[in-house]
């Protein structure tokens, strides 16, 4: 049950960094914006991230969290930090694929589905290290 709390809490967190970063990078410099056309602004892209991205987090991220510490057990490898960075980032195309087909249709966009995955597995490594370091702040605390 802790370790689903924990997941809850990362999808949490990620989801409020990923919106952040996301409204950071979307902003249109008052110098660049049109006369009479809306721009979207920090919060309005913040909190449509936010509603869109927790859900998957929530979904997406605690059921693939659980099958890639499966896995990286099962996994007789010295590299774990790698091995579960490579599995996040590949888990991270999956949510990507599904918005890019859900917007866009069957037509093929290979500059637009590129950005979709650079999207997916910055999100995906998102949750990775906030979990990271909810783990490294929980283990100083029994210690």
């Amino acid at each position: 049950m802790r370790d689903f709390i924990k997941l809850v809490v990362a999808a949490f967190l990620s989801t409020i960094f990923l919106s952040t970063a996301y409204g950071i990078i979307n902003l249109t410099p008052k110098s660049e914006q049109e006369p009479n056309i809306y721009y979207f602004g920090f919060t309005d892209t913040f909190v449509f991230t936010f509603i869109y991205t927790f859900p998957v987090y929530i979904v997406v991220g605690i059921i693939f969290s659980y099958l890639i510490d499966m896995m990286a057990n099962k996994m007789q490898t010295t590299k774990v930090y790698v091995s579960k960075l490579a599995m996040y980032s590949l888990v991270g195309v999956i949510p990507a694929l599904a918005f890019y087909f859900l917007f866009t249709g069957i037509k093929l966009d290979y500059r637009l589905l590129f950005y979709f995955f650079a999207l997916g597995i910055f999100a995906s490594n998102i949750f990775y290290h906030v979990l990271l370091l909810i783990n490294r702040i929980l283990n100083k605390q029994k210690t």
